[in-house]
């Protein structure tokens, strides 16, 4: 029982979320109400947070890089390039 209050919940704040991002919205006309979905904000929302991963990743591929760089430099007494603070 508590297992489908849970649902229950998580797809009212899923819907309200929607709501709020302008991914769906009512409409109560005369004799009909309607939900519609508005595709295009979804797909530039979605293809937003898609490019803003690609650069996190980027980003932190770079510093793991930059890392490792380091820690190779240091084994070598050669001395380290701070690659970070250019960034």
């Amino acid at each position: 029982m508590m297992q489908n209050l849970i649902v229950i919940i998580l797809i009212i704040v899923a819907v309200v979320a929607m709501v709020l991002g302008g991914w769906v919205s009512f409409a109560d006309l005369d004799e009909s109400s309607t939900i519609t979905i508005h595709k295009d904000e979804v797909k530039k929302d979605t293809e937003s947070a898609l490019e803003k991963g690609e650069s996190l990743l980027d980003d932190a591929t770079q510093q793991s890089r930059d890392l490792i760089g380091q820690t190779k430099d240091s084994k070598t007494d050669k001395p380290a390039t701070d690659s970070l603070k250019e960034q």
